[in-house]
This record gives C-alpha cells, sequence and structure tokens, in this order.
C-alpha cells in the first residue's frame, strides 16, 4: 500500500482491506495495485476529513473506467457521485480522466478548469503502463517509469474533485471543455513531429535561398531558426500562407491543407486583404524583412495560458518579392526568458545593434548599464521592436535610473492591436494599488474596453518594471506619452509624499521634514483611509503627547455627513503600549454612541517609539437633537477625564451628548444617584441612567436647579427657583412611566435636602476638585431608612464614596474604612445608632463616618494601605470644604458654598474600622484647612491620648466587669474566676482587657487564626505571660510559651481541617466528641459554662433565637455563632463592639446572663477621645493667646493622662451604677418605664423597633409574669435619656446659670481648674459640657425616667426640673452621701449597696417634686439651697432629739439592720432618717417665716404629726395599692397634701404662740382648742381604722378635712 508522506496510512490499509474483501478474487490484486499507484502522492492534508467506504468507491470507479477504455479515445467524466447511484458519495463534484499518455495533460487540464473558474480540491494523476487481453481487459500494470515492462498502452488517469456543480448544463460544459482541451493536446502533440520536419526544411530553404534582405539578417534568421528548432520552441500549429495579387490589393491566403497542430482546428478567413492591415502592418507583410515576430490574438490552452508566440518565415521570389509566409505558432521555451539575451540568436544581434548605435564605449559603466537595462527586458518587445526604436526606450530607462521618478515607454503594435507599454516606478513605491492605479490610467488614455494585462520584474535595480499591453481596436490615435507619464509620476506619488509636502506647507520646510522624517511609518491601511492633509492635525495629536498627558483625542464629524446626521469618528492617540479595545468600547457605550467600525494604527517614529491611533466610527443613540460644536469639547474634555479615572465610566455620560452637560456636571446627578442607592433606593443605578438618557431635557432641569440654589455667583430668587420647580412639574406632565416619575422628583426631593455643597469651590491647581460633597438634611427627603440622623455629608468621586452622619451639631463619631460598597450607609447609619447610646456620656451626641475605596490597586497590601490613605484625605477635604471655621471667636464660612443653613462649625472624627493610624493624616488636613479644632480635628493622633497605652477602652469596659461581679458578691480583683474571650495579647481592648486582674483565669480564647486552650489554666502564672506577650510587638497565641499552659491544653490553628480533643478540654467543654472542626471547637468554646466572656476582637458572636445570620450581617462568623439561650457563661464584658446583637442580649440576659451593652461597656474610648478634644480646645486656644506654647501644651496633655483616665472611669462607673439601681426595682417600675418610653415615641425620639424595645403586648406579659426590662434594654433607654436630656439643656436657664458653671470646671481635670478657670467660661462649647454634665449626673443619680416623671407630675419644663434637682441634691447632700456608699463597693452586699441608693435616689426625686411646687422661684439655686440645707443639716444632726421616741426606736431598728450588714453607722443613720428627713423643706419655710429656731420649729412639726397620728396616716397613703398611673399621681399627690397640710397646722400653732417655748404646752392648749375640729378628724382616722382597704376618694375626704382643721383653726388677729 502506498506511503503517505513517508509513513504508512491506516486509511489507506483500510480501502486495501475492502478491495481484498469486495472484488473479485482475481481482480482484487490488480485494483489494490491500481489504488496503490493513484495514491502514491496523495498527501496527509489530502487524505483529512475522508472515510475508507468513499474512499473505495471512488478507486472502484476510476478503475472500471479505466478497465471499459477500449480504444484511444479519451474517457471523462464529470458527475456529482451518489450511494444510490454509484455506490460512494463525496461533497465535491468528481472528474475521471483516462487519456492515452501524453505531455501537457496535467498543466493543461488545469488551465482549463480555471478558465471555466473551478478551482481542484484534488488532483491526482498516474500515467500507467498496461498490458490487455484479447477481451481488452486489464491484465497486467505498473508505473509508467518502469522499464522492466512492455506494455501494450500507456494510459494516464485524472481523479479530480472540484467544487460540487449542480447545474447539469454546468457539467456538460465541463466535460465539452476537457474534450476540447485533450483534443488541442493530440493535435499539437501528434503533429510536433511533422512540424519540426516542415520547420527543418523551411530552414534550409532559407539557407539556399536569395533573398532581398542583408546577409546579416538572414544569418541571424537562420541562426534563430535552428535555435528554435532546438527544443527552445514548442510547436504547436503550423499553414503555409500564400500572397496572392487581386484587383487594386493584394491579399494572403491560407494553404488549409497545409494546417498541422493547432492550425488544423483555425477557422480563420482564408484570404486576408492586405489594405485591412495597418501601414506598419503591410511594411511588415511585403518588406524585405524575412522573419515576422509578434504575438497572437488568442491564448494558448495547451500547457501554458499565454498568448501564442507568431513565427512568420516569408517567402520571396528571384525578384524579391514576397510570395507567401510560412507560420508557426507556439510557445517559446524557458530558456528564451531565461538564458542571457547575449546567448539568444536574433536577440543578441539586437542588443548588439542598440549598443553600438548608443555611442558608448564598450566597457564603460554606460555601455554595460544599457547591456544590463537590455538583459532585463522583456524578450518579447526586444524581438518586436525595431532597432531605432528599442535604443530610444533603453536611453530613456538609463537616464533615469536611481531617480525617484516613474517613467512611461511605449510601442504600438504593428498590426494595431495593442500598446505595449514599459512603466518604470522607485521599487519603493510600487505597490498592488499603484498597478491597479497604472492599468486605470493606460486604459483610459489608450481607450481600451478590455483588461490591461501586466508582468512586473523586481531586478537590484532601485526601479521596479512592469510592462503592460494594454490591447485596443485601433493604434492609429494620437498619443501624447509626457502627459500620460505626468499622470503616471502623479499615481505614484505616495501618501508619504504628499504627506511631506502638506507638513512643509503647513509647519514650514525645516519642522516639516523633521516631522516627515520622525513619522515616516504610518501603516498602509491609514494611508488608504485618511487624506495626508488630516494626518497633519493627527501628528499634532501625537505631538501633544507628553510623560503627564498620555491620551488625546479627536471627536468631529465628517464633512460629507449630511445635516441631521448621527455619525460621527473618534480618534484616540496614545503611545507606548496599546489601547485595548475592552477598556475602551464600554466607555463610547456609556457615551451613548454605538461603535459600528473601529481601525487601529500602530505608528512607529524613528525614534523608535510607537505611537497608537484608534479611529472609531459611531452612531450617536438617543433622540435628543446633536450640536457637534456644543458638545465637541465636552464630550473630549470628559473622556479624557474617565479614561484618567477623574470621571467616573457609566451611562450617566450619555447625558453629555444627549443633553449638552459637562462631565463634572453629569457628576452632579451621579453622586445623587449614588447617594440614592445607599438610603435604600429602589432603583438600580442602570434604571436611573436610563430615565435621564430617556428625558434629558429635565436632567439639564435638575442641574439648573442644582446650580440656582448653589452657585455662589447665581442672583436666582426664590421666585426664580419655585418657577423653575413649576416648570419640572409640567416637564413630568409629560413622563409617562410612573417609576420614571418617581426617580425624577426623588432627584428633586435630594437636591432640596441638600444645604451646602463645595461643586462651586475652584481646586487651586486643576480648577475642579476631584470630589463633591453635599450637606444634606435627611428628614427632607420622604422613606429614608431609620433613624434619620439631623445632618449628613455625603462625598463622591471616582476613586471613593464615604458619608457621615451626626445626630446633631455637636457630634462626634470614628470614620471608618468599609467594605460594603453596595450598602456602607446602611452599616454607618447601625453604627451611628451604637455611638448616639455610647456618646450620652459625653458632650457631643453620636456621628459616624464610613467610606469606601472603588479603584484600589491590584497591588501588594502596602499600596492598597496608602491607597486607602488617599481616599481617606479626599473624603476628610469633602467634609471641611462646607464645615463653618472660627477665627478669633467668629464664624467664617466656607469660600464658595452657599449655606442654606445656619452657623456649623462643629466637626470631629475619630479613628475606627481601618483607619486606627489615620488621625493625624486627618489632623495634617486640618491644618492645612486652617480649622480652628486644630489638632482637636481627630482624636488620638501622635499628640493626643493614645488608647492602647492608657488601655481607656478595656478600663472602662472592667468596670462594668467588676460590677457584675459585685452584684454576684465577687471581687474579681482578688478572686480567681473562669474566662474565655475572643481576640489576641496583641489587641488593645483584650490585651489590656486581659491584665486587668491578676486573677483571670483565661481557659480559652480565639482570633482569626488560632484558638488558645489552657483547661485548668494558674491565674498567677498565665498572667505574667500575658504581659509578656501584651508588651511584644506583632504578638499572636503562636508565641505564647506552651509549657506555661496546663496539661490538655495548646494552641492551635483555625485553619486545622480538625483539632483532636484531649481528655481535659473534653471536660471543659462538657463532651465526648473525639475531635472537632476548628469551627464547632470555637461554637463550643462560645456556649462553655465559665464565669466571665470577655469580647475583645471584632465580629458578631452572639444572636437571638428569632435571628437569621443574614440578620447579623457578618457573614466570616456565620459558622460559630450561638444564640443568647445557649451562651452559658454568667457575665459578658463587651470590650469591642457588636460582639453580640442587641436581640442576643436580650436573650441572654433574660436567661440569668449579666451583661449591659456594648455602648454602656466601651464608652471608654469615647469619652477619653471626648475630653481629649475638649481640652485641646481650651488649651489650644490658650497657644493661639501666647498663654502657652505648643510644647508646653503637649506636655500639659501628657501630664493629664491619669486625672483624664480618673474622669473617664468615674462615667463609666457612674452609667453602670445607675443602671443597677434601676434594675433593682425590675418589674416594679415597669409600668413608669413604660410611660417614658410612651413619651419618647410620642416626641418621635424613639423607634421601638429599630431598638428592640419590647411593644406594650410583650411589656404587659412581662408584668403578668413578674419581669421587668433587661439590662440591655435599660442600657438603651437610659442612653436616650441622655440624649434628649442633652439636648434639652442647652438652654439660657441652664447653661446661663451661675450655679452650674461648677459643672464646666469640674469637667476638666485638676491641673486646668486651677490654672485656666477663667479660660474655660470662653470655651466654644461651654453650653454643650454644661448641658452634658447635668444630663448624666440626673441620669446616673435619679434614672433615665426621672425627667419624664416629674414632666408629667408637675408639668414643668426640663430645666425646671434640673435646677431643682440641683437644689434637691445639695439640701439632701446627695454627691457626698452617694461618694460613702460608692466606697463600700465589695464590703458590704451590693444588694444592701444598692438599695441605699435607691432610697438616696428616691427621697431627692420627692424633694425635686417639692422644689418644682413648693419653692419660691424669685430665689436661686444658690438662695434655695441657703435656704434649706441648713435645716436639714440641723435635723440630719440632731433628729433623735426631735422627733417622738417611738419613731426613734423605729429609726434605729432600721439603721441596726445596715448596720448589721456591714454599713458604716454615719450612713446608716442617715439612710434610715431620709424618709424622716425629707420635712426638712417644710420645716425650713415654717422656720424662714416663723423665725424661732429649726429645733423648736422641728420638735413641735414631728409632735403634731404624733399627736395627729399623720404618720400612720402618710403610711396607709404609702400602702394604698395602685392600677394605672392617675392613681399613682393621685397617691402621690395626698403625700404632698399630707406634708403641706402638717406645715399649715405647725404654722397655725406656732402664730397662735407666738411667745410660748415648750412645744408640748403649745400643743396642748390647741388641742384644747380645737377640740371640735379635732373629733371630725379623729372620726376620720376611726373610719380609715377600720378597714384593711380604701378607696381614693377616701383620702381626699380625710385630707379636705384636715385642710378645714388647718383653717378652722387659725387664730384670729
Amino acid at each position: 500500500m502506498a506511503l503517505v508522506d513517508g509513513l504508512p496510512s491506516v486509511i489507506l490499509k483500510n480501502v486495501a482491506s475492502l478491495i481484498q474483501q469486495k472484488v473479485p478474487l482475481e481482480t482484487a490484486p490488480l485494483v489494490e495495485q491500481f489504488a496503490d499507484l493513484l495514491y502514491r502522492n496523495i498527501s496527509t492534508l489530502d487524505l483529512a476529513h475522508r472515510n475508507d467506504s468513499d474512499m473505495y468507491g471512488a478507486t472502484l470507479s476510476l478503475w472500471n473506467s479505466l478497465n471499459a477504455h477500449q480504444d484511444n479515445t479519451p474517457v471523462i467524466k464529470v458527475f456529482n457521485p451518489q450511494v444510490s447511484k454509484h455506490g460512494w458519495k463525496s461533497s465535491h463534484t468528481i472528474i475521471e480522466v483516462i487519456v492515452s499518455d501524453m505531455p501537457f495533460l496535467v498543466d493543461s487540464l488545469r488551465i482549463a478548469l480555471s478558465r471555466l473558474g473551478v478551482a481542484p480540491h484534488l488532483m491526482l494523476n498516474c500515467p500507467i503502463k498496461i498490458i490487455r487481453d484479447k477481451d481488452k481487459q486489464i491484465t497486467q500494470l505498473s508505473a509508467a517509469a518502469d522499464k522492466s515492462m512492455k506494455s501494450t498502452s500507456v494510459e494516464t488517469v485524472f481523479f479530480i474533485e472540484i467544487d460540487r456543480q449542480n447545474d447539469q448544463a454546468v457539467l456538460d460544459k465541463i466535460t465539452e471543455e476537457l474534450y476540447s482541451v485533450v483534443s488541442d493536446i493530440s493535435l499539437t502533440v501528434s503533429d510536433w513531429q511533422p512540424m519540426r520536419l516542415r520547420l527543418n526544411e523551411v530552414i534550409n530553404e532559407i539557407k539556399d535561398a536569395k533573398l532581398p534582405c542583408d546577409k546579416k539578417e538572414q544569418v541571424d534568421a537562420l541562426e534563430f531558426l535552428r535555435w528554435m528548432l532546438n527544443d527552445n520552441f514548442t510547436l504547436m500549429g503550423y499553414r503555409s500562407y500564400d500572397v496572392k495579387v487581386l484587383k487594386g490589393d493584394i491579399a494572403l491566403e491560407a494553404n488549409v491543407d497545409s494546417s498541422l497542430g493547432l492550425m488544423k482546428n483555425s477557422n480563420g478567413t482564408k484570404q486576408r486583404l492586405l489594405s485591412t492591415l495597418s501601414a506598419s502592418a503591410r511594411e511588415l507583410a511585403l518588406g524585405d524583412n524575412l522573419l515576422i515576430l509578434t504575438k497572437t490574438n488568442s491564448r494558448s490552452r495547451v500547457h501554458r495560458p499565454a498568448h501564442l508566440d507568431y513565427i512568420g518565415i516569408k517567402r520571396f521570389d528571384a525578384e524579391g518579392n514576397v510570395i507567401g509566409e510560412d507560420r508557426f505558432v507556439g510557445l517559446f521555451g524557458s530558456a528564451y526568458y531565461t538564458n542571457s539575451a547575449l546567448g539568444i540568436p536574433l536577440i543578441k544581434s539586437k542588443v548588439a545593434d542598440v549598443c553600438a548605435n548608443s555611442g558608448f564605449a564598450e566597457g564603460t559603466h554606460a555601455y554595460k548599464t544599457l547591456i544590463n537595462i537590455l538583459e532585463t527586458y522583456p524578450r518579447d518587445e526586444i524581438l518586436q521592436t525595431s532597432v531605432d526604436e528599442l535604443l530610444k526606450n533603453v536611453l530613456g530607462i538609463l537616464q533615469m535610473q536611481e531617480r525617484d521618478y516613474s517613467g512611461l515607454f511605449i510601442r504600438r503594435d504593428a498590426f494595431d492591436r495593442f500598446y505595449s507599454c514599459m512603466v518604470y516606478v522607485s521599487r519603493e513605491r510600487y505597490n498592488t494599488q499603484l498597478r491597479i492605479k497604472t492599468q486605470q490610467l493606460l486604459q483610459e488614455a489608450f481607450g481600451s474596453d478590455q483588461e490591461v494585462e501586466f508582468t512586473t520584474y523586481f531586478s537590484e535595480s532601485a526601479q521596479a518594471r512592469t510592462h503592460y499591453i494594454v490591447r485596443v481596436k485601433s493604434t492609429k490615435a494620437d498619443i501624447n506619452v509626457k502627459e500620460i507619464e505626468k499622470n503616471l509620476n502623479e499615481a505614484a506619488r505616495s501618501w508619504d509624499d504628499k504627506l511631506a509636502d502638506a507638513l512643509n506647507a503647513h509647519k514650514g520646510e525645516a519642522l516639516g521634514k523633521e516631522l516627515s522624517r520622525k513619522y515616516a511609518n504610518f501603516p498602509q491601511a491609514y494611508k488608504d483611509e485618511v487624506l495626508p492633509g488630516s494626518a497633519i492635525v493627527d501628528i499634532e495629536k501625537f505631538e501633544a503627547l507628553t510623560d503627564d498627558k498620555h491620551l488625546e483625542m479627536l471627536f468631529y464629524q465628517p464633512q460629507e455627513e449630511k445635516s441631521g446626521s448621527r455619525f460621527v469618528k473618534l480618534k484616540l492617540f496614545h503611545s507606548g503600549e496599546p489601547l485595548h479595545l475592552s477598556d475602551v468600547l464600554p466607555m463610547l457605550e456609556n457615551f451613548g454612541l454605538r461603535v459600528i467600525g473601529e481601525s487601529p494604527y500602530a505608528v512607529r517614529t524613528s525614534n523608535g517609539e510607537t505611537c497608537w491611533i484608534l479611529d472609531f466610527s459611531m452612531l450617536l443613540t438617543g433622540d435628543g437633537a446633536f450640536n457637534l460644536e456644543k458638545v465637541q469639547s465636552l464630550f473630549q474634555d470628559a473622556f479624557a477625564k474617565v479614561w484618567a479615572g477623574s470621571l467616573e465610566d457609566d451611562g450617566f455620560n450619555r447625558l453629555i451628548l444627549g443633553a449638552g452637560l459637562g462631565g463634572r456636571e453629569v457628576s452632579i446627578l451621579r453622586a445623587f444617584a449614588k447617594y440614592e442607592r445607599q438610603i435604600g433606593g429602589t432603583f438600580s443605578q442602570t434604571y436611573i441612567e436610563d430615565t435621564f438618557a430617556r428625558y434629558p431635557n429635565i436632567a439639564e432641569q435638575l442641574i439648573k436647579y442644582f446650580n440656582m440654589r448653589f452657585d455662589p455667583k447665581s442672583k436666582s430668587t426664590d421666585k426664580a427657583i419655585n418657577k423653575l420647580l413649576d416648570e419640572i412639574e409640567s416637564s413630568l406632565d409629560h413622563v409617562a412611566n410612573l417609576d420614571d416619575d418617581r426617580i425624577i422628583r426623588r432627584f428633586v426631593e435630594m437636591i432640596g435636602a441638600t444645604i451646602r455643597t463645595n461643586y462651586f469651590q475652584p481646586h487651586p491647581d486643576t480648577g475642579e476638585k476631584s470630589y463633591i460633597s453635599f450637606k444634606i438634611i435627611p428628614e427632607r427627603i420622604t422613606d429614608i431608612p431609620q433613624p434619620i440622623p439631623a445632618f449628613e455629608i455625603f462625598v463622591y468621586s471616582p476613586q471613593v464614596e464615604g458619608v457621615h452622619l451626626r445626630g446633631g451639631k455637636v457630634a462626634r463619631g470614628g470614620l471608618r474604612w468599609s467594605d460594603r460598597r453596595e450598602d456602607f450607609r446602611t452599616e454607618v447609619l447601625g453604627l451611628v445608632k451604637a455611638q448616639q447610646v455610647k456618646n450620652t456620656v459625653i458632650v457631643p451626641v453620636g456621628a459616624k463616618g464610613g467610606f469606601v475605596c472603588k479603584q484600589l490597586p491590584n497591588g501588594s497590601r502596602e499600596e492598597i494601605f496608602e491607597a486607602g490613605k488617599e481616599c481617606y484625605r479626599t473624603f476628610i477635604r469633602g467634609l471641611l470644604d462646607i464645615t463653618d471655621n472660627i477665627v478669633a471667636g467668629d464664624i467664617v464660612p466656607p469660600e464658595n458654598v452657599v449655606r442654606l443653613d445656619e452657623d456649623d462649625p462643629y466637626l470631629v472624627v475619630a479613628a475606627d474600622k481601618g483607619t486606627a493610624t489615620f488621625s493625624d493624616i486627618a489632623n495634617g488636613i486640618s491644618e492645612e484647612y486652617n480649622f480652628w479644632m486644630g489638632d482637636a480635628f481627630a482624636s488620638g493622633g501622635s499628640v493626643g491620648y493614645d488608647h492602647k497605652g492608657m488601655g481607656i477602652t478595656a478600663k472602662g469596659a472592667w468596670e462594668s466587669v467588676k460590677r457584675h461581679f459585685r452584684e454576684i458578691d465577687i471581687d474579681c480583683q482578688s478572686t480567681d474566676f473562669t474566662c474565655i474571650a475572643i481576640g489576641d495579647m496583641a489587641g488593645d481592648v483584650f490585651g489590656n482587657g486581659m491584665l486587668l486582674s491578676k486573677h483571670i483565669r483565661l481557659q480559652a480564647a480565639f482570633n482569626h487564626m488560632h484558638i488558645f486552650i489552657d483547661p485548668n489554666p494558674d491565674s498567677a502564672t498565665s498572667y505574667v505571660e500575658r504581659e509578656r506577650l501584651f508588651n511584644l510587638p506583632g504578638c499572636s497565641w503562636e508565641d505564647y510559651n506552651k509549657d506555661l499552659i496546663s496539661e490538655g491544653g495548646g494552641v492551635f490553628s483555625r485553619s486545622a481541617k480538625s483539632i483532636k480533643l484531649t481528655p481535659q478540654i473534653k471536660k471543659m467543654l462538657g463532651t465526648q466528641k473525639q475531635s472537632m472542626s476548628p469551627n464547632d471547637l470555637m461554637k463550643a468554646i462560645l456556649m462553655m459554662k465559665v464565669d466571665l466572656f470577655w469580647n475583645g476582637g471584632i465580629g458578631t458572636y452572639v444572636k437571638g433565637s428569632n435571628e437569621t445570620h443574614a440578620d447579623v450581617g457578618d457573614r466570616a462568623n456565620d459558622a460559630i455563632r450561638i444564640n443568647g439561650n445557649e451562651f452559658n457563661a454568667k457575665i459578658v464584658g463587651e470590650g469591642g463592639n457588636l460582639g453580640l446583637t442587641q436581640l442576643g442580649r436580650i436573650e441572654y440576659a433574660a436567661n440569668g446572663g449579666r451583661l449591659n451593652a456594648d455602648s454602656v461597656d466601651n464608652v471608654g474610648g469615647v469619652d477619653c477621645s471626648d475630653n481629649e478634644v475638649n481640652i485641646k480646645i481650651l488649651l489650644n486656644g490658650l497657644v493661639q493667646s501666647g498663654d502657652l506654647t505648643v510644647k508646653q501644651r503637649n506636655q500639659l496633655l501628657y501630664d493629664m493622662t491619669d486625672d483624664v483616665s480618673d474622669i473617664v472611669l468615674d462615667d463609666c462607673y457612674r452609667q453602670t451604677h445607675s443602671l443597677s439601681i434601676t434594675a433593682m426595682r425590675g418589674v416594679n417600675q415597669l409600668k413608669e418605664q413604660t410611660r417614658f418610653i410612651h413619651e419618647m415615641e410620642r416626641s418621635g425620639k424613639l423607634d421601638r423597633a429599630l431598638e428592640f424595645i419590647p411593644n406594650d403586648e410583650e411589656i404587659a406579659e412581662r408584668i403578668a409574669k413578674g419581669k421587668g426590662l433587661t439590662r440591655p434594654e435599660l442600657s438603651v433607654l437610659l442612653a436616650y435619656s441622655k440624649m434628649v436630656l442633652k439636648e434639652d439643656l442647652v438652654c439660657p436657664e441652664i447653661t446661663e446659670n451661675p450655679y452650674h458653671d461648677r459643672l464646666l470646671v469640674e469637667a476638666f481635670p485638676k491641673q486646668l481648674q486651677e490654672k485656666y478657670s477663667e479660660q474655660m467660661q470662653d470655651h466654644p462649647l461651654r453650653a454643650e459640657i454644661i448641658a452634658t454634665k447635668l444630663a448624666n449626673k440626673i441620669g446616673n443619680d435619679m434614672g433615665f425616667n426621672f425627667v419624664n416623671r416629674m414632666k408629667e407630675e408637675t408639668g414643668a419644663s426640663v430645666a425646671e426640673i434640673a435646677n431643682c434637682y440641683a437644689m434637691a441634691s445639695a439640701v439632701f447632700e446627695l454627691p457626698q452621701m452617694w461618694q460613702q456608699i460608692e466606697a463600700l463597693d465589695n464590703k458590704i452586699s451590693t444588694l444592701v449597696q444598692t438599695e441605699m441608693l435607691f432610697q438616696l435616689r428616691r427621697t431627692v426625686r420627692r424633694a425635686t417634686r417639692w422644689f418644682l411646687r413648693h419653692r419660691n422661684k424669685a430665689l436661686s439655686i444658690e438662695q434655695a439651697i441657703e435656704l434649706y440645707h441648713p435645716t436639714f443639716e440641723v435635723m440630719s444632726k440632731k433628729l433623735d432629739k426631735l422627733i417622738v421616741k417611738d419613731e426613734v426606736e423605729q429609726l434605729k431598728r432600721v439603721e441596726n439592720d445596715l448596720v448589721n450588714a456591714g454599713v458604716p453607722k454615719n450612713i446608716s443613720a442617715r439612710i434610715s432618717q431620709l424618709s424622716t428627713l425629707f420635712s426638712a423643706m417644710d420645716i425650713a419655710e415654717i422656720v424662714e417665716t416663723d423665725g424661732r429656731s429649726i429645733e423648736f420649729v422641728s420638735e413641735l412639726y414631728f409632735k403634731l404629726g404624733v399627736r395627729l397620728d399623720l404618720h400612720w396616716f402618710l403610711d396607709q397613703i404609702t400602702r394604698q395599692p395602685v392600677q394605672n398611673h392617675w392613681q399613682a399621681l393621685a397617691r402621690a399627690s395626698f403625700r404632698e397634701e399630707l406634708d403641706w397640710q402638717q406645715r399649715s397646722l405647725t404654722s397655725v400653732i406656732l402664730r397662735g404662740n407666738k411667745d410660748a417655748t415648750d412645744t408640748d404646752c403649745m400643743l396642748d392648749n390647741w388641742f384644747e382648742v380645737s377640740e371640735q375640729p379635732l373629733e371630725r378628724w379623729q372620726q376620720v382616722l376611726a373610719d380609715f381604722r377600720t378597714s384593711q382597704t380604701h378607696e381614693f376618694a377616701q383620702f381626699s375626704v380625710a385630707l379636705r378635712e384636715l385642710m378645714l382643721l388647718s383653717l378652722n383653726c387659725e387664730p384670729s388677729n
């Protein structure tokens, strides 16, 4: 079997197998041998995609045709094989040719197929020697080259596949043509020998003939003919012609019988009159020249598809007249074209003649050049051209050698059929395009209607030569060769030539040539598309590119476009790396441009740099009017900014072309769309973009609305703005889609809610700021998510987006680097809610900010960090741009900002997640802006209080931990306790927290990398090790000394697949599992029974049972998070934020867990920062006034570190203590607390659901179960009460009351109190500090519902309540007594301690109410204290002597109980006396009126109470149960009324006994005188004594009788 590419072929083996299987046994070897011969030269490529069955069918078909070939007649079959008809199939049309072997077959058949326009896919041919038997059947075959076999015939077999032809007429035409070609070949081959004989005869005849031509010509002709006979000319036809003289003419008559070869088939005219020929043709025909050398009009169908060469040999009579012609046609062999011209007869003679006539000496350069030109000159032209004409042409060629010039040399055909045109052009200029242009020019110049034939020749010469044959009907027309040559030169002028001329004209010759050299390599595709004059603009764009400006562009509309066309073009110019289409196309689409074509061009400059042009053809989408002049610069500017990243790439950019808006104007709408998304907008940005694309006119109106409101140069009035709003409203009437209407109205609303913007502030360098900030009043936007901040600043830029939410004008909170791009405001809103609660202990209300970086690099951690810093800087600048400043005590508004709100200079920030080290950056920008707060702007900078160094956050939270332990009567500072924790010792809160007690037994902890387990830790050694780690920079749990971990413990990686549990760990966890995954282990740790859970890390680990993990919003910890009812730690310390959800806290607390809330526990950090800010504000003022240097200020800040810490920790201590006092009363105060909740809801200050405060149904259920609010819930309510109170107390009645100045002074460390108390009065936040301190004192001392209760009971204002509280607190010595009770921590039962504080709180509350109702409002606080406190002081010291013995004994019992509980005697006495001492104010009033001693009046007052049983009656009032709020108010009023009547009766008795000195006598006399009225009172009391329950009406009647007793017993004057 045949090899394919030298290797065996599987498919051919399969064909052979099929032949062996299917072909009869006797024939199979022959068929197989035939197949082997046929496929011997087939290639692998030709075998691809073929199957053996079809090849077998094709082979057998061809074999059958060959076997059936009975004679020399060729067999040609053209058919489409079908299985049903032929037994095999092919996708191509098949041609089978079987013909006697002869030359020229392959070439001729291929030429024929090409002439028919069909291309062969496969062409197999094989000449085969064949032996046939008598029946003409093949019996033996072999390759034609096999000389060992003598065959009966040699036949060539062709198997050809061509394009599928389904038209039978076409198949028939192909068959006919192939038969015709084979016939021509047969004629040529069969007559070849006779033609050679005839040519030899002619040569002999010439040799002996007497000819009219000169001897040289005869010799040359003979040599030439002999050379032809020597196989240098393929003879294809012959015919003899005779010259006949006719009447008036001469005719050339063909001797048809003499025809040989192809001439046998020639059907030309038998006679041709010479008069029909041109003069030159007649001269050739009848002249003395022996030979006629030319080309026939027809192309050869055999061997080569060229015009046949015509060799005419004239016959002459004795007189030298032409009598006939022997005409041979054929084709010159290859030697004619490839051998040297000096080696070809006749041609060499012409060459010699031309050289001789040239005048050049042999051997000179010119002579050699002439020879070289002739060597390469077309041989046919040398033959057919006269020596003179040839000399003229070659001299012309010689003269233009090496010149950049196109030369044209024309020869007319002697027979008037064509022009032979030799065109020489510079090789560098020659290309296909020039050749086509030349063909067109020549065709037009000569009036030809046929295709111009050409042959191109390249040599070592600088010129390329193309020989054109222009066939015409006549060559008699006058031809202006120079004009044609001029046109050819113009056509040959390259694009580069024209560009060079244009550059010289526009730039001057020097610069023009320099640019021509630099930009000499424009690609051809560019040249084909762009005119040279237009390329100048592109070069100018290239020249404009710099290291700083990497992109240039040209946006234009071609001049050819009609008016109204939406076709535009954009060219982008760039150097270096090419632009990526994938980057550019989306940008253009976002500009509302549909790209319909794109052409990239690379231009390599002379200095090796590559410049790029991207040429886009585009259609402008949308229906709006398009004004290129208006939008051209807008588009180019915007696109450049998008490319540079300073303008966002999105669909809003459609408005640049659609509405004629600038890129920065569009950014206004984009920024509001981003903000709308952050506030929970329903619609995607894409939908919003589409809306404005549909209504570009409304987008334009919105920008106008924005400009009218905020452009400082705008003279717009409210009337003009309202008119515009009416126009927008009218435009909305044409908006059919409801969603579009909602979107547009939302934008109007958001712009209307905006009160400041930095949009019109210029950048000092670039002119425009890369970011935009808006100050917004969010409550003006409908359906904005709760809670609604008071103010909001939204900062937008392509690199960063951020939001800063403030609960009020004076607010503070951290700025975090968020990773929640889609909803970072939601994250910040949740944080600001917590911050609001946390900030209740400090001056500012809650604030929080967050920003997201939108274009972070794909680089190293450091690169990302630096990019984040830059985004932070932009965010800070966006905030300060629109914030008022204070200079020399005066408000200075920001420049170029229209303020639609009041002065608002207070802006402080702080570190948060991701920005822990950014405070110095913020303070640096503050200094840059000369902001009045200086480095107080961002607390925690390099000159400030280091929270980690102070451990202030952890210490603050530890106050909560200590209190929780105390309340289960454990001193965690002296007693070991178990603990689990989140974090590691490198962290601030964790590290500091785990060093706050030497009795911590840390059993387990984990962070994001490790799990630490110490099942049975030693508190002492583990403390020392933790301390070591804390002082080790960058430590992790891996650094813990494993030798100090108890048996079974260790440090485990969270990345491990599984962790084997030791027996000790299993015992600790209470599990029998042998191993756990890290997540399961951490979850088990969280569920451990342990004393303390300390959260010092990041993440939320406990949720409510009814919450989903998605609700929590901390996906990283979903796998380990537990529910509150699964949390078994006794106490939780929330050093970190959000360790538990609020519902998780409530659930945990309801199950007996002890915790507050993160806002209470970790308030220390924010408290410390606020103290730092307030101190810096004070000290910065002193620095500015020259009282301090910066160095002194910094040292003073450092020296006060401990004092600041003490202030902060006292705040933490007092707040948690207040919660404990409230929590202790439990359900007993729930109804009262519900009233507070309702009031907060009613006033819009509290969203119950948002803060997870139970609804009324839940509260009723708790009351029924005897359960009060949990501490987490109380924490929220306390915070809200302080928030509201702080705000309410910023009023003149409080802040301008001299008594409260002490709160301002006490807010600062003692060093400042001693030196700068006077300067404190000028503190910018003086009022806020006073209000904050007072609100915290009231909240901590009196509980969260105190003020609300006072308002409900008295109707007094908040300021009045606060002032009266101050009076009551001072009179009853609340601060001193509170301090003394606090000092009993861990010395007495916390229950006893808390109860005493509650009694103190209760007494001061009653006293406050008394002052609200009865004080002399003309008295100041100081005067009131001065009036009432002496009485309290005397009574508290001498009470035993002022009350009756029974009451003394009763108080003693209470006192002794307290003493027995460990309470010091002085405190026990005071607490036992509180109820009695409450009468101090009434007694003081009597003393003030009567003038007698306090002791005397007190004695009379108390004895009267005993004699009238008023104390017993008071007990009845107190014990009276109440069912609702109104009954509670009634009971309170009864108590007050009783006190009032006792005071009135005492006064009556005193007025009636002005000189008496014995109280008993005075009472005896009064009772005697008032016997009758007193009898009525005794009857009332008797009625009370007969019943255990009383109606409220009874008390009213009784008190009325007491009042009548007072009136009836009034002494007469």
